[in-house]
């Protein structure tokens, strides 16, 4: 697998109502993602110690193909101006800070413990 990875500052008003940006977000995953089946898993993670009010998506694919194919998928879509509209909107609740991708180790190493 790789992922990629976004950072991003929650705005002041992000920060000032924490309410209305997590169900924001809840709705934006949705919306975002619905067109888009090569993304294969999403993670969040949200810092509460040290680089506080700092989130990270972790956006998962099956290997750089379908990263490809995502990203001629979001180019189609910025080609709409509604959707284009809609996307942008996200200014207003986060800052982005930075992008990287990463991948899986070419070991069988971690564990997710069984639930």
């Amino acid at each position: 697998m790789i992922y990629l990875v976004y950072r991003m500052r929650l705005t002041e008003r992000s920060r000032r109502d924490q309410k209305a940006f997590w169900s924001w977000l809840e709705e934006r995953e949705r919306w975002f993602y619905r067109d888009l089946p090569m993304v294969r898993e999403v993670r969040w993670f949200y810092s509460v110690v040290g680089d506080v009010y700092v989130l990270e998506n972790w956006a998962a694919f099956e290997d750089e193909a379908a990263w490809g194919a995502y990203r001629a998928a979001l180019a189609g879509l910025k080609a709409d101006g509604g959707w284009e509209a809609e996307r942008v909107t996200q200014d207003d609740w986060w800052e982005f800070l930075d992008t990287r991708i990463v991948t899986d180790p070419p070991v069988p190493v971690g564990f997710r413990a069984a639930t």
